[in-house]
Parts: structure tokens; sequence; C-alpha cells
């Protein structure tokens, strides 16, 4: 492996952005940059020990750029990779999408000067940090293919985040709900007030989506241990397909 110019510090989640990072600069630049990503073949070649490229990645990069997510920045690995970065002193730009600000990263990715991989004017503020690196022109780059792939992973990436909790949610409530779901029928139960306040808070994600959706049956029962409403879980167009879905993960 030669010298890498950029290094791009991503979870494996996120190879997808980083893939395409990876083919801005390098379409950008002409190929008078190279860019390492840990996850992408052309970086790591087959049989080639994994972390003593990282090692050497993160020895001889002029330029690092770190992917930034709710998810990302909760892994060591990304931290640890950043602080080499600003341990050898050159610049570290954390790349924010999926849902987190540069005014929202944790300590200390806080403390650099961040882009946003959604905005063009934010993307236009790392090239000319890339061409100093090896000393050419700023290029005219054009960004709307990047963004838009950006747009379209964000959508599904954080989707079933919000998608796997809301079920999580519906799973602690009764473990016995999501398998009756996997037969395509409704249920009916009898919930608190303040049960099905609480189911109402989130169903609406799913509702909003096709998938599933709560609805009050009007009828009351009172016991001993207090009163309960009777509700029903409807299935949606987009159940099965949902449940079905590797992504699903209750």
């Amino acid at each position: 492996m030669g010298k890498a110019i950029v290094f791009i510090s991503h979870i494996c989640e996120e190879r997808e952005i980083a893939i395409a990072f990876r083919e801005l600069v390098s379409s950008s630049f002409l190929g008078l940059i190279e860019v390492f990503v840990s996850s992408d073949e052309h970086s790591v070649a087959m049989g080639q020990k994994w972390l003593n490229n990282i090692t050497q990645a993160l020895q001889t990069c002029a330029v690092e750029v770190v992917l930034c997510s709710p998810q990302s920045v909760k892994r060591p690995w990304i931290n640890f990779e950043a602080g080499a970065g600003w341990i050898r002193d050159i610049p570290v730009i954390p790349l924010c999408h999926s849902g987190i600000e540069p005014s929202t990263l944790p300590l200390p990715l806080n403390l650099l000067q961040a882009a946003k991989a959604r905005e063009v004017a934010s993307l236009q503020l790392i090239f000319p940090v890339l061409a100093q690196a090896i000393g050419a022109q700023v290029p005219k780059v054009d960004f709307s293919e990047f963004v838009a792939k950006v747009k379209e992973f964000e959508i599904a990436y954080t989707f079933w985040d919000e998608c796997n909790a809301s079920f999580a949610k519906i799973n602690g409530l009764d473990g016995k709900i999501i398998p009756h779901l996997r037969t395509n029928q409704g249920l009916t139960l009898n919930l608190t007030e303040t049960q099905i306040g609480w189911l109402e808070g989130f169903m609406h994600f799913l509702e909003k989506h096709d998938i599933l959706k709560v609805q009050r049956q009007g009828f009351t029962h009172m016991t001993g241990q207090g009163v309960f409403h009777g509700c029903s879980l409807i299935p949606l167009s987009k159940l099965q397909t949902i449940l079905a879905d590797p992504h699903f993960r209750i």
C-alpha cells in the first residue's frame, strides 16, 4: 500500500458513505490523492493484516476525515483513530451525518472544525485542506451526487434505528405481541390510560411508514388492579416486509 494521503475513519455500518467520499475525493483530484478506507478492498488487499494496514495509514496520512453519526461517536475505535491524528497534529475533520450536528459532537471531537455531509457549503471547506496537503489548487467539485447519496443513506440508516427502537418498546410491553403480528393479524390489548399514552407516543412513526397503528376501541374494564381500556394494534401494508427484513433486530 502506498502513502495514504487521506484516511477516512468510520464504523462498518457507515461504509457506504466512506466509499462515496473516497470516490468524490479521488475523482475531484484526478487520482492525485490516495484515500484509505479501512473496509474497502482498494485500501486493504485480501490476505494483508488489517490492523497493520490501519496503523501504517494512520502513521502516514496527511489528513484524516472522521465520519460522525450518533452511532459512530460512541465507538471507542473512532475516538482512537481520531486521537491518532490529533497526536500527529494533522488536520482531523469530523464529517457529520445521520442526525448529529457539529455543535453536538462529544469531546474531543467537538474541539475540531467539523463539516456536514449533506451541505455543499460545508463540504467545500474540506477540499482546500486536501489541496494544501498535496500542494495543488482547489478543484471545482460537483457535490450534488455525493449529497444525494448521503441523504438516501440517512433515510435508511435512521429509519431502522427508530423502527427497531419502537418494536423493542412493544416487545417490552408484552413479548407475545411481535410473534402474533408475524401472523399478520391484529390484536386487542387491555391497557391503562398511562400505557396507551406511552404507546401512542412512538406509534406515530410506525403508522407514518405504513407499518402498524394503534386504535382505541372505546370499551373499559374495571378490575381490582385499576381501569383498563381496550385498544387494537392494526397491521398496515408494510408490516410483514419490515418483520422479514434482516435489519429488523427484535
